[in-house]
């Protein structure tokens, strides 16, 4: 297989392969959300774009963030969500929906300023996979 240079007189839409273009245009990008009050994870994803990551600042008071229910089929499986706390302000509280767990516990408290957890969901529960 053989490559061809890019040069500045073409463009992406018309001169490279229409496999490549797809990949370009349908490339995933993290989506963030700033947020300072609770709020249930992907309850705004109004424009079929689900938001990522999630940056929380508690300054007025502790934020709860509830998990959206795993058990309600194929819409959260392999889902992954990122909750990062901001600031060193009260607590950011992640609820797993329910009686559901993340890692075996209901819920998931951060104190610190620049702690997160991403949480990934096999269909029947949440796990951390990442956290500070």
């Amino acid at each position: 297989m053989s490559y061809t240079e890019l040069i500045s007189t073409m463009t992406i839409s018309s001169d490279l392969p229409v496999t490549v273009n797809e990949n370009f245009r349908t490339a995933h990008f993290l989506n963030d959300a700033a947020k300072t009050a609770s709020f249930e994870v992907w309850a705004d994803d109004t424009a079929g774009v689900p938001f990522d990551v999630y940056l929380c600042a508690s300054a007025g008071g502790n934020v709860t963030v509830t998990l959206p229910a795993v058990a309600s089929g194929d819409a959260n499986v392999g889902r992954v969500v990122t909750i990062f706390k901001v600031d060193a302000a009260n607590d950011v509280i992640i609820d797993a929906n329910a009686s559901e767990t993340i890692n075996g516990a209901t819920t998931v408290t951060m104190s610190s300023q620049y702690n997160y957890r991403t949480i990934f969901s096999n269909g029947t529960e949440w796990f951390v996979i990442s956290s500070s």
